[in-house]
């Protein structure tokens, strides 16, 4: 049965042969037939190989060695760049194909990949752990420390006294709770062995709004960017770009290969040569094994053909994929830089917590990035402890020295409380008056609106102030006889109106109480009463103020009116009795591409100073005029003309202010000579004032300064020449500086200065020396010694000895 079924098979393969061959063939012996066939397909594959081997060697592609700097899986061919298998499943295709026959009737494509391997090195994986966020400690400090001292032989004129020391210690503290919220304290205690000056000890403690405010806008301006587009996804998309286009060059140059083309022709020819002339043959006589030999080409040139559509496909669907990307870049980048910076300015200029939220809602930004009760914290306008600065308005308290408590709380309303014991103005602080009574003033406040924008606000004020002639003499007795403190009690009601965004309006009106000498004897009303009694019109004021600034002419304007009722009283001006009006206007106008600044200024006497003297009306106008020159390499050219005071000491506890005008003009230029840095300045100073306006010596004289300073590294040597002139005598001075850091750490610095005046041809040297010390961890160190001379009686100069010694350190 076995024999049978296999005798069968033999037979069936016989006469299946025998129908494939060629009957003229049959002759032929069996092993020339089967080594013809052998030699016809072993140059058919030798042909198609050196084809490809000449495609290689012409490709676009150049075999290099090298490392990726990503791990790459080498199992499979990749072709040079790297093409990504998951957006393009057809990378790997095979150039072309050889078809070799392994025995009958089977013919197997051997594929044939045009393609460059490069050996690739995984790179090990680095594990990074979690940056651990840093520990904030629950206060932070950061400040300054000073010690100085301060020594005089001789103060200068008008005041007379000898050998006076005064020591100044001070502490500047930023402090911050829990890394979020910032306040500032101010240690200082001064103290001198002068009967002029005056000894104090102050502590001041305030919340610093402007730090946290712009912390807080810092926090949403960062979030606000970071919700953008990152632009690490611009950079990965413009990487996929670069990578894309250069794909595309490489098919590109594939597909416009010359070798690749005259291939693909010269097979095309073979092709239709082959099958004209198979046309031509008689069916009979055609060669079976040169049908086999054309239909290989055939189908070596299809799979060249099939390679090269595809890549025509590739190289369409790159071009495709680079526009897509070059939308995505356009669309990473989202909003335009105008929106952006639109955006950021509004949360720069955020005025009160409303607005900042406002702005935040509409950029889709949580609250939740900033700290608890950040609402309140901004609206927290000022808070101060200790000495603090009270400057309110112009009718009810501006610019008084408060040892107290003060706050100003301005959520949407607006709020503020102030109260403490005054030292009535900032000269207190530096010349110590007659023994006083004590004054102290308590302010409440409310209106509505941001006090930065339009805004009605409520202002009450009382307390107890010194009058104007709180400290008089009894021409009798020739003692000192003091007005005991007036009881004050006053009103206001303020409007701020911002027309433009550079234009605002301010009006207030005032009552008050009226002071003691007002009153007769019988007069038993109540402050409240008088503060409030309509057809009382003398103790009423108003004010009026207006600021605009014009961009495009680049003009600034300022001006102010003020009228003052005879018994109008409050912490913001002198009362003397009588009605007062004052009024000043100002006027910045720049030109010539910001390059001239010109500032024009007049006003009336504003009340505010008790030691000016009588004979200034409230009529005098006191006008001042400035101009400055900036350009660019050019000398600084500055000249003004504006009114001056100068305070003489009458007797104890009597001062004096005179007022009269200076004519100041300067020239000043940094520049270089052949690498050495130079600074020139020429400084021109004339006093108008009387012998009887001054006790000081050099009254109605002009004075003249040149200086020349020349910085050689380390050493800085400075020449000062200068003359003093006027109708009895003249003065001429030369000096001559030099200092020298040593290095990082030590100065060193010594001058001499010579003088010589005409009246009584005297001459005279001072000199003067100096240094700093640098220590590191500790601090710097300053030492600083002078023997000069100061004016005298007699026209005369009087010599007079000064030092100075300084420790700062700043932590």
């Amino acid at each position: 049965m076995q024999k049978g079924f296999i005798s069968i098979l033999i037979i069936l393969c016989w006469v299946t042969g025998y129908t494939q061959v060629n009957k003229s063939d049959l002759g032929r012996p069996v092993t020339s037939l089967l080594s013809a066939e052998k030699n016809k397909a072993r140059a058919a594959k030798d042909s198609l190989t050196s084809s490809t081997n000449k495609l290689l060697h012409q490709s676009p592609v150049v075999p290099q060695p090298g490392k990726a700097s990503h791990p790459v899986d080498t199992a499979t061919p990749k072709n040079t760049p790297v093409i990504d298998a998951a957006k393009e499943s057809d990378a790997d295709e095979p150039s072309a194909f050889l078809f070799e026959r392994r025995g009958c009737k089977v013919t197997v494509r051997v594929p044939i990949y045009a393609y460059v391997y490069v050996p690739v090195e995984r790179e090990p994986v680095k594990v990074t752990e979690p940056v651990k966020p840093a520990r904030i400690p629950f206060l932070q400090v950061h400040g300054n420390f000073m010690y100085n001292v301060n020594y005089y032989s001789n103060i200068d004129t008008p005041y007379n006294e000898k050998n006076v020391y005064q020591h100044t210690v001070q502490t500047y503290l930023d402090v911050t709770v829990k890394g979020k919220y910032p306040m500032r304290l101010y240690l200082t205690n001064r103290f001198t062995n002068s009967s002029l000056f005056r000894n104090f000890s102050d502590l001041n403690l305030n919340y610093n709004n402007g730090q946290f405010s712009q912390k807080i806008k810092t926090q949403v301006r960062e979030k606000f960017l970071a919700s953008l587009p990152s632009p690490k996804a611009p950079d990965s998309l413009k990487l996929e770009l670069d990578e894309t286009i250069l794909r595309l060059r490489s098919l590109d140059a594939w597909i416009k290969n010359p070798g690749l083309l005259q291939k693909m022709v010269e097979a095309k020819e073979k092709a239709m040569r082959d099958s004209l002339a198979s046309l031509t043959r008689k069916p009979d006589t055609v060669n079976r094994m040169s049908l086999v030999d054309s239909a290989m080409v055939r189908l070596g040139l299809d799979s060249l053909e099939a390679a090269y559509a595809l890549r025509k496909q590739q190289i369409d669907s790159l071009r495709a994929r680079i526009v897509v990307l070059e939308r995505l870049i356009k669309t990473a980048k989202g909003k335009s830089q105008e929106s952006i910076n639109k955006t950021v300015r509004e949360i720069d200029q955020a005025k009160s917590p409303a607005q900042l939220k406002k702005v935040m809602e509409e950029n889709h930004i949580a609250d939740t990035i900033l700290p608890k009760g950040y609402k309140t914290l901004m609206a927290i306008r000022s808070f101060g402890v200790g000495r603090t600065v009270v400057n309110y308005s112009e009718l009810s308290a501006k610019n008084i020295s408060v040892k107290g408590f003060q706050t100003e709380y301005n959520p949407d309303a607006y709020y503020a409380l102030a109260t403490g014991s005054v030292d009535y103005r900032f000269r207190d602080f530096i010349v110590k008056g007659p023994k006083q009574s004590g004054q102290y003033l308590t302010v409440l406040r409310y209106g509505r609106g941001l006090k930065d924008g339009n805004n009605v606000i409520f202002t009450w004020f009382g307390g107890k102030r010194q009058l104007y002639n709180a400290g008089t003499v009894d021409t009798v007795q020739n003692t000192p006889v003091q007005t005991p403190p007036s009881g004050l009690m006053g009103f206001t009601v303020e409007g701020n109106y911002r027309l433009t965004k550079n234009i605002t309006f301010t009006a207030e009106v005032a009552k008050s109480s009226y002071p003691v000498y007002a009153k007769d004897s019988t007069d038993n009303t109540s402050l409240p009463a008088q503060m409030l009694e309509l057809s009382n019109r003398h103790n009423e004021a108003y004010s009026l103020k207006a600021d605009a600034a014009f961009p495009k002419t680049q003009t600034t304007v300022r001006s102010t009116f003020k009228r003052l009722g005879a018994n109008f009283q409050s912490f913001s001006t002198f009362t003397d009795g009588s009605a007062q009006t004052a009024w000043s206007a100002s006027v910045q106008q720049l030109f010539f591409k910001r390059q001239l600044t010109l500032m024009l200024g007049a006003n009336t006497n504003d009340f505010s100073n008790p030691f000016i003297g009588s004979q200034y009306k409230s009529t005098t106008v006191f006008k001042s005029l400035q101009a400055t020159w900036r350009r660019n390499k050019w000398p600084v050219i500055s000249a003004g003309y504006f009114p001056s005071s100068q305070i003489t000491k009458l007797g104890d506890g009597l001062f004096r202010e005179n007022l009269f005008y200076t004519l100041t003009g300067n020239v000043t230029h940094t520049y270089k000579v052949r690498d050495l840095m130079m600074n020139s300045a020429l400084v021109y100073t004339q006093f108008y004032n009387r012998s009887t306006d001054s006790g000081f010596v050099y009254f109605n004289t002009k004075n003249l300064l040149l200086s020349q300073a020349v910085f050689i590294n380390q050493l800085t040597l400075q020449t000062n020449a200068s003359g003093a002139f006027n109708q009895d005598y003249r003065l001429y001075t030369l000096e001559q500086r030099a200092t020298y850091n040593i290095n990082k750490y030590v100065m060193i610095g010594a001058g001499l200065k010579y003088n010589y005046q005409t009246t009584y041809k005297i001459e005279q040297l001072g000199y003067s020396a100096e240094t700093t010390f640098q220590v590191p961890k500790l601090g710097q160190i300053q030492f600083s010694a002078e023997k000069g001379f100061i004016p005298g009686m007699n026209k005369q100069l009087v010599p007079n000895n000064t030092g100075r010694a300084t420790y700062f350190k700043t932590f």
